[in-house]
C-alpha cells in the first residue's frame, strides 16, 4: 500500500510509521538467525535518520549507496532525496540514489518496500558487485554510504576516490562495533590529505570522510 495521498503530497508521518515497524520486524528475524550472513543487518534507525538529514543539509542530489540488503538505509536516503525534488529551489535538478547489492532477493524486497512508501521513482536498484560497478562508474557522487561486506572494502579504494570530487562525503557503517574489521580502510582515509575524517558515535559508530581537495 502506497503512503502517498491521492494529491501526490507524501506523508511524512505514515513513512516514519512504515520504517519503525520494518526495522522492528527485521530485527526480529536477525535475531533468530545464527549464520551472520542470512542476517538483513540493517542501519539503526538513528544512523538513518542522520544520513537522511546529511543529504538535505549537503543538498546532495546525486547519492550512491553500497548494500542495499532489504532497504531499511535505501528508504531513508530516498526520502531525503524526494525532499530535495520538492524544493522550489531545486526544481531544475532531477536527484538521483543508486543503490548496489549483489543479492537479487534482497534487492527484489527493498523494492517491495520503496513501492510501498511511494519511494520507488527516486531510486535505481541494481543488482551488481560493487567493484564491478565502481571499476566501470564516470560519475562522481556527492554523498556514498558505505555498508556491504568489510572484507572487500579495501578493494574499493582506490575507485572510490574517484567517485568523489571536493566537498563530496563517504559515510561508513559499523564503524566502532567491527572496528578492527575496517582498521585499515579507515586509516588510509584518515592519512589520505585530501580527506577531513570523523568518527561519530552514532548507531553501530559512522566514518564520515569529507573530500576536501
Amino acid at each position: 500500500m502506497s503512503i502517498t495521498s491521492s494529491n501526490s503530497t507524501f506523508d511524512t508521518q505514515r513513512f516514519i510509521h512504515y520504517c519503525e515497524n520494518m526495522y522492528q520486524q527485521n530485527k526480529a528475524f536477525d535475531d533468530k538467525q545464527t549464520d551472520r550472513l542470512a542476517r538483513h543487518r540493517h542501519l539503526e534507525p538513528e544512523s538513518a535518520k542522520f544520513l537522511a538529514s546529511l543529504v538535505i543539509a549537503k543538498q546532495a542530489f546525486r547519492v550512491l549507496e553500497i548494500g542495499t540488503s532489504t532497504g531499511f538505509s535505501t528508504l531513508w536516503l530516498a526520502y531525503a532525496l524526494n525532499n530535495l525534488a520538492q524544493s522550489d529551489s531545486q526544481i531544475n535538478l532531477q536527484p538521483q540514489l543508486i543503490s548496489l547489492d549483489i543479492d537479487s532477493e534482497r534487492s527484489q524486497i527493498a523494492w517491495q518496500h520503496l513501492q510501498a512508501v511511494g519511494l520507488s521513482h527516486q531510486v535505481d536498484l541494481q543488482v551488481i558487485d560493487a567493484k564491478t560497478f565502481l571499476k566501470q562508474n564516470q560519475q562522481t557522487f556527492e554523498l556514498i554510504f558505505l555498508d556491504a561486506e568489510r572484507k572487500f572494502y579495501s578493494h574499493y579504494i582506490d575507485y572510490l576516490h574517484h567517485a568523489l570530487s571536493e566537498s563530496h562525503i563517504l559515510v561508513v557503517d559499523n564503524v566502532i562495533s567491527h572496528a578492527d574489521e575496517v582498521a585499515d580502510f579507515i586509516t588510509t582515509f584518515k592519512q589520505d590529505p585530501r580527506y577531513l575524517c570523523s568518527t561519530l558515535p552514532i548507531g553501530a559508530g559512522l566514518f564520515m570522510a569529507v573530500r576536501q581537495s
